[in-house]
């Protein structure tokens, strides 16, 4: 069993916690928030979970090069975002991306974990204001595995980008 699959075996076991992305709208949104996805028990999540993002992102840059390069950027991913850093988090997601595809695996577990992947990185590309290419990837998320977090995520951003639409429609009429 080659290294790729092992790794997946070990990832697959370990459930996908999802962390709430807050919003400065999110009370005014009725709680709809956007979620991203950590694998457990990965170097730094734990720190993320607790919100100590920088300690996260100490860990995960000085990992050691026996570490699973797709759990770290993952982990990574989050750790930027959560730490108001979402180009560094766009990147880490790009790699994360890059790791699950370069497995070339097709099961319903790996087509999970890409999912997540492509939403995490929608996600950095929204809050980088990239609506274009935060819809892409949420609507890519979705192809290729329509779970909740995937749905949820690209029906929040569509709702946010509607009404963001919708405000600016009324205040150019009102300005005319």
């Amino acid at each position: 069993m080659n290294s790729e699959h092992v790794f997946l075996k070990k990832s697959l076991m370990t459930l996908v916690m999802t962390l709430v992305i807050s919003s400065p709208l999110m009370a005014f949104e009725n709680n709809l928030a956007l979620k991203v996805a950590i694998v457990k028990d990965a170097t730094g999540s734990q720190d993320i979970v607790k919100g100590n993002f920088n300690s996260s992102i100490k860990k995960l840059t000085g990992r050691h090069k026996n570490e699973n390069s797709y759990n770290s950027n993952m982990s990574l991913c989050v750790a930027y975002l959560q730490a108001d850093n979402a180009k560094q988090s766009e990147l880490a997601c790009t790699a994360a991306i890059n790791d699950v595809e370069a497995m070339d695996l097709y099961n319903d577990k790996a087509l999970y974990l890409k999912s997540l992947s492509y939403s995490n990185r929608g996600i950095s590309r929204y809050k980088n204001n990239d609506i274009s290419g935060a819809l892409t990837d949420l609507s890519a998320a979705v192809l290729i595995d329509a779970n909740t977090i995937t749905v949820g995520n690209l029906n929040i951003v569509k709702k946010r980008l509607y009404k963001s639409q919708t405000l600016a429609s009324t205040s150019t009429q009102f300005a005319e």
